[in-house]
């Protein structure tokens, strides 16, 4: 399978491009910049043969940049079987009265606008090539859960999610998919901003994220392989942290004493 991730350089979408190399799939790999692309490249070429990893530099807001994406895989591997839509951006964590405008659009441009533009490309390219999957992430506000200060970032994930309803209707009975994908809460520099560690709020949240929170390694093989089950299954929905597991963590909290931070030195 030839599978495009957007924001691939680190985190969570570097995570999936190796568990997806692992499995032998080949990858072509994305961030604005043509330094990080270089060096996520450089790093799995030290685990994986060359042949099957490739990288290209793209702003998801610009969709002239997302259009070149898809050619580089093309040219690369031929097809495109799985596009996954990782790229995003959390914003200041302020009111947003007290956001600067260029803030809060730059978040919409990337975390909606972006996605749209990512969907309008590889379903063009899906359907005209025969097939294809597409997966949109997921994050906090998906589910119409509130928090201050992450009005602008939960507003586009509410939007996406509305989004990805309406293209798996408009995919129904075609050979191309769109589907919903959901990492939970996962350890990254996204989710724990050096500012938030030097906040007052930090103690608070920190006792959240060790019983919600998992990390990386964890995560992305379970996100991988549960994708390629899903593959062309229009409308499936992967998604790791779920009610009932959140409750469950919640409850035995006390028992396990659940600590992931402290060996990651936060």
């Amino acid at each position: 399978m030839n599978v495009v991730i957007t924001g691939s350089t680190k985190g969570i979408g570097l995570g999936m491009a190796r568990e997806f190399l692992r499995r032998g799939h080949s990858i072509v790999v994305s961030s604005r910049g043509q330094a990080a692309v270089d060096a996520a490249m450089r790093e799995l070429q030290q685990e994986f043969p060359a042949e099957r990893i490739a990288g290209q530099p793209c702003d998801v807001s610009h969709r002239d940049q997302v259009q070149a994406l898809w050619d580089k895989a093309v040219a690369a591997f031929g097809t495109v079987d799985c596009w996954i839509n990782n790229a995003g951006r959390d914003g200041q964590q302020e009111y947003f009265h007290e956001l600067p405008p260029e803030d809060y659009v730059s978040t919409v441009n990337t975390n909606l606008i972006g996605v749209m533009h990512c969907n309008h490309v590889a379903l063009n390219g899906m359907h005209a090539q025969g097939s294809g999957t597409i997966w949109n992430m997921e994050g906090f506000g998906s589910n119409g859960q509130t928090m201050a200060k992450y009005g602008p970032y939960g507003t586009t994930k509410y939007g996406l999610k509305y989004f990805t309803k309406v293209l798996a209707k408009e995919c129904k009975d075609k050979t191309v998919n769109v589907c919903f994908l959901s990492p939970g809460m996962v350890v990254t520099d996204m989710l724990i901003p050096q500012e938030m560690r030097n906040s007052p709020e930090w103690p608070k949240k920190r006792g959240i994220y060790n019983i919600l929170a998992d990390t990386v390694d964890v995560v992305t093989p379970w996100l991988v392989d549960n994708i390629l089950a899903n593959h062309g299954k229009n409308g499936a929905a992967v998604r790791w942290l779920t009610t009932p597991k959140v409750i469950w963590r919640f409850l035995t909290a006390k028992i396990t004493g659940r600590d992931i931070l402290t060996p990651l030195g936060l």
